[in-house]
């Protein structure tokens, strides 16, 4: 039993770990955002599970990439900076 919850833990760690990663090499810090908006869309529809997911990724990839969220200027017109 505490087997198959670790195995279906790191699965899910798995799981953040490579969209964080997809996310990085293709956006760079902007995936920060991109995750936040999938988590956005998820709650829209109702999709809890899916909203975690991509929390975690969100903060996985502004982790990787030094982003301070709430302070970061990735993404963000000079106006708001």
């Amino acid at each position: 039993m505490l087997f198959t919850w670790l195995a279906r833990r790191r699965a899910y760690q798995a799981l953040v770990n490579a969209e964080a990663t997809r996310l990085v090499e293709t956006e760079g810090g902007a995936g920060y955002y991109t995750a936040k908006r999938i988590k956005n869309a998820a709650v829209d529809q109702g999709d809890m599970a899916s909203a975690r997911l991509w929390v975690r990724v969100a903060r996985q990839v502004a982790d990787r990439t030094g982003l301070v969220p709430g302070r970061s200027k990735i993404g963000r017109p000079e106006s708001e900076w």
